[in-house]
């Protein structure tokens, strides 16, 4: 399983702030562990997936022991989802609610995600959900 080093700091409303240092801009953030470590899967799931959709190399996951951790911070190693690269994507066309639409690309630009990045990242999720 590859997985990446991921840095979680604590953020001023006592949540947490995760980035990854072999992810240049990718980063996000969660109330408590748990929804951060959620939100960082799904982060860079898209972050890759975008990546490998532009044709750009998928950088090699870095050591635990190569990261510098600040005063407060700890470290994880965050599962990339899947074992392969998602094939290819499609573009299709879809219709939704222009206020709906203005939400989503503002959270995703704060999550440093596209919009078509955080719209799969939320169909992952809640395909998940149903499974449960």
């Amino acid at each position: 399983m590859n997985a990446y080093p991921a840095l979680f700091e604590r953020n001023e409303k006592g949540g947490f702030v995760v980035s990854f240092p072999d992810l240049p801009g990718c980063f996000t953030e969660g109330d408590t562990e748990v929804e951060a470590m959620t939100m960082a899967v799904d982060a860079m799931d898209g972050y890759l997936g975008l990546l490998r959709s532009n044709g750009e190399d998928v950088p090699v996951p870095s050591p635990l022991s190569g990261v510098a951790v600040p005063p407060g911070g700890f470290l994880a190693l965050v599962p990339v989802p899947g074992n392969d690269p998602e094939p290819i994507p499609v573009r299709i066309s879809v219709s939704i609610n222009q206020k709906l639409l203005t939400d989503i690309d503002r959270r995703a630009k704060r999550e440093g995600m596209t919009r078509s990045g955080f719209l799969a990242a939320g169909a992952r999720q809640l395909l998940r959900q149903l499974q449960e």
